[in-house]
């Protein structure tokens, strides 16, 4: 396996944005890209696209819609979905392909167009001999965060989290997300803000739980000696992995509505089999990494994924909180791009724009946001069904 870099990696700024399809959004992140790498589309031998289910059939076959608007060159296209977890899943596919060899430059992209509102349940297109897990628990009246809330209430009783913390959270990435111009959200919250939003599954307030939203991202993914005639300053992919859940993990997992816990199973099992591959290949652990990029969905996630990934002990992520050490000017750096939280939801996209912010950090060219002597940064997506993948980026 040879050494891999990213070169280039362009944003669509996150939002909503009805009258503009995805497939645009797509082209002009990718646009984006290619001008940041100095490359041209007809320098991609491969394209590694996010397969999406709101766009329908031309959402499924994502990268083959891209190539009609770019123009078609015959170049290979995968189209990859894991969920939510498929921006991370992309990038580590177009990684794998030119580590082997396969390719020595290739694109890898997504973009969506979010539902308003909770994600809706799938319509079925074909007669199932049960109902699919999904529907049943729609049914229930299950939407995605009620599932958070029901391990964040855990957490709260076994090791003292409080309303208080949840808020932090929000206050946190408030800070980052306005510092960012691709963030939908700019405005920094109060404890008193965050505190008076409506509840919408107890103990989740509406501010301590990400919007749904549209947004588009690309990197373009090369091999280092390839890299080295387009920059001096190529970012390394030193880990990239995918993980699916263990039996036994405790998680009331989305779309399932019923769990068979067993001992020393980690919640989340799925983000701690992606991260432990990620810094095996890496050659580093948590101790080695300077700022994170996580999957802040809601306050659940956010004080969750610190400790399954190593960055806490069990029970004890929140205290980062009472520091202030995960803000700007923290010694531990989480979600300097601001979040999913200041961003919103862009299924496919958003591990996107975790990569590019940790280029840019790692570049030295995340303007007021910069966090000082950062040379390893680590991107974490999860995804219904147990999916998950995690990458490490470094100078």
């Amino acid at each position: 396996m040879r050494p891999v870099a990213i070169i280039g990696v362009g944003l669509h700024p996150w939002g909503k944005f009805p009258q503009k399809p995805w497939t645009q959004m797509a082209v002009e992140a990718a646009k984006m890209a290619f001008q940041d790498g100095g490359v041209e589309w007809k320098d991609m031998q491969a394209l590694f696209f996010g397969s999406q289910m709101w766009g329908g059939r031309p959402g499924i076959f994502g990268g083959n819609s891209f190539t009609e608007i770019m123009g078609e060159t015959g170049l290979p296209v995968v189209n990859v979905n894991n969920a939510c977890a498929t921006g991370g899943s992309v990038i580590r596919e177009a990684f794998i392909s030119v580590a082997a060899g396969a390719y020595d430059m290739v694109l890898a992209c997504a973009a969506d167009k979010s539902p308003e509102g909770f994600f809706p349940s799938l319509p079925v297109y074909y007669e199932e001999p049960t109902p699919s897990v999904d529907t049943i628990r729609w049914k229930m009246g299950l939407p995605n965060p009620v599932f958070w809330a029901l391990e964040l209430r855990k957490r709260m009783i076994r090791y003292g989290v409080t309303d208080v913390h949840l808020a932090k959270v929000k206050v946190a990435m408030s800070k980052w997300g306005a510092l960012n111009p691709f963030a939908r959200y700019k405005k920094v919250f109060t404890l008193e803000e965050v505190l008076n939003s409506p509840m919408v599954a107890d103990p989740l307030r509406l501010y301590e739980i990400c919007a749904t939203s549209d947004g588009a991202g690309a990197a373009v993914i090369c091999s280092l000696e390839k890299a080295r005639q387009y920059t001096t300053k190529p970012i390394l992919i030193a880990g990239a992995g995918l993980g699916t859940g263990l039996y036994g993990d405790p998680t009331t997992r989305l779309p399932s509505i019923a769990v068979t816990p067993k001992p020393n199973v980690p919640l989340i099992s799925e983000s701690f089999m992606a991260a432990k591959a990620a810094y095996e290949q890496a050659g580093i652990g948590p101790e080695d990494i300077d700022f994170l990029e996580l999957p802040d969905n809601s306050s659940w996630h956010f004080l969750q994924y610190i400790e399954t990934l190593g960055f806490a002990k069990e029970g004890e992520s929140h205290r980062l909180l009472d520091e202030n050490a995960t803000e700007p000017g923290g010694r531990f750096p989480v979600c300097p791009s601001g979040g999913f939280s200041s961003f919103g939801e862009a299924t496919v996209a958003q591990g996107f724009m975790q990569v590019a912010e940790i280029v840019w950090q790692l570049r030295g060219e995340a303007g007021p946001r910069q966090i000082k002597g950062v040379r390893v940064g680590m991107a974490e997506v999860y995804g219904a069904a147990g999916n998950n993948a995690a990458l490490i980026l470094k100078k």
